[in-house]
């Protein structure tokens, strides 16, 4: 016999107790099974409150639509993994050494380098594969001046360093860099968070959705994971964004458009970098005419007060996308955002209250531009060229 509740949730993690309580609450059958992250007893008054079912202990999925818990075949209408996450472990210790190792390519361990670096240590950041992907490379290439300044060693490509064996000292950092276990100090994780999917027989999420080994076919079933791992991947947007994401599509069978230009990507250093949209990074192949790069900079003999603003329009000068290096570089993106959101042309910025961060000139120089292309346009000179002619 199977047991059919609208939406079955494994594990309850923050976001996957939000999605259960609300799901609830608009009137679905809802089932929580603990698996390896239970609710605890706050969260279990409240889901007893609107009336989710919880069952304590562990199942498995028999295929892409079946869920055995027990002697219990549950087969909902769709799933929530939200078993929480882990970080791989290299087995690397700490030991008495001068040196801060920083495994890590994301913004988490740049963050953690940048503040070991910053107390004077002599930090080694340790990037399984280019340093802070997925950001826009220009302003990449300023954190990383910044980072030389503070005696901090970048090394990209070195996968998942392990501990030495056989006798050996040193510890291998990629193919050449090696680094003596005897002068490490401090080892920080900085290695993306990687969902608890063990023991449930899946793998890997692509867009929030599961992707099951070979034994398993999806079907008709959809299978959504959730949770800060699946933000950190990039597979699904910020986990205040997820619950409405999967609300809208597992109960009323709403396809949601998000918009990149409300997703924020933070490097949250000081100076740090500050993204949304799209970027050079990420145009589309197939469109790249389809877009106008306006660029601004502010150069300081220190690196720490230095900022760059880069815009990218579509042609009709309305923002799709930001990035900003800086003291400041998430607030000088938000006027930008609401332009995005609105759809509003970047020359619009004249009529906005801009704060006075110290960064208003880089988005001044950035309002201009488009008007000082239109100026340098052969209409434009053929119009100035008549009007000297004619008066």
């Amino acid at each position: 016999m199977s047991l059919k509740p609208d939406l079955l949730v494994v594990g309850c993690d923050p976001v996957g107790f939000d999605i259960a309580f609300a799901a609830s609450g608009l009137g679905a059958n809802v089932v929580v099974v603990g698996q390896d992250h239970p609710p605890d007893s706050k969260q279990r008054a409240r889901l007893a409150a609107v009336g989710v079912t919880v069952l304590d202990g562990r199942g498995r999925f028999q295929d892409a639509r079946h869920f055995l818990f027990n002697d219990q075949r549950w087969m909902p209408r769709r799933f929530v993994i939200a078993n929480g996450a882990d970080r791989p472990d290299p087995g690397i210790k700490a030991s008495h050494g001068s040196v801060t190792l920083v495994l890590g390519d994301g913004p988490d361990a740049c963050q953690a380098a940048m503040h070991a670096a910053e107390a004077g240590e002599r930090v080694i950041l340790a990037c399984p594969g280019p340093f802070l992907p997925g950001f826009n490379r220009e302003h990449v290439e300023w954190l990383r001046l910044l980072a030389s300044s503070r005696r901090m060693s970048i090394l990209e490509g070195c996968g998942i360093p392990a501990p030495p064996t056989g006798g050996e000292d040193r510890i291998r950092l990629g193919d050449r860099q090696t680094v003596a276990a005897s002068e490490l100090g401090n080892v920080i994780n900085g290695l993306p968070w990687q969902p608890r999917l063990s023991g449930l027989d899946l793998e890997n999420a692509v867009r929030g959705v599961a992707t099951p080994d070979r034994s398993l076919r999806l079907g008709h079933a959809r299978l959504y994971l959730v949770g800060e791992a699946l933000a950190s991947l990039g597979a699904m947007p910020p986990p205040r964004n997820q619950i409405g994401i999967v609300l809208a599509e597992a109960l009323y069978g709403k396809r949601t458009h998000r918009p990149e230009a409300f997703d924020l990507r933070h490097v949250a250093t000081r100076p740090g970098i500050a993204e949304f949209g799209l970027t050079p990074d990420r145009f589309p192949e197939t469109r790249r005419n389809a877009y106008r790069i306006l660029r601004a900079v502010r150069h300081r003999d220190q690196l720490l007060q230095s900022a760059a603003l880069l815009v990218v329009t579509d042609l009709n000068s309305r923002v799709v996308g930001a990035s900003a290096y800086g003291p400041n570089a998430a607030e000088l993106l938000v006027p930008l955002q609401l332009l995005a959101r609105n759809r509003t042309p970047i020359t619009a910025l004249a009529e906005l209250a801009l704060s006075a961060q110290g960064d208003d000139d880089l988005l001044a120089q950035i309002a201009r531009q488009p008007l000082v292309q239109k100026l340098k346009s052969p209409g434009a000179r053929w119009l100035m060229r008549w009007r000297r002619l004619f008066g």
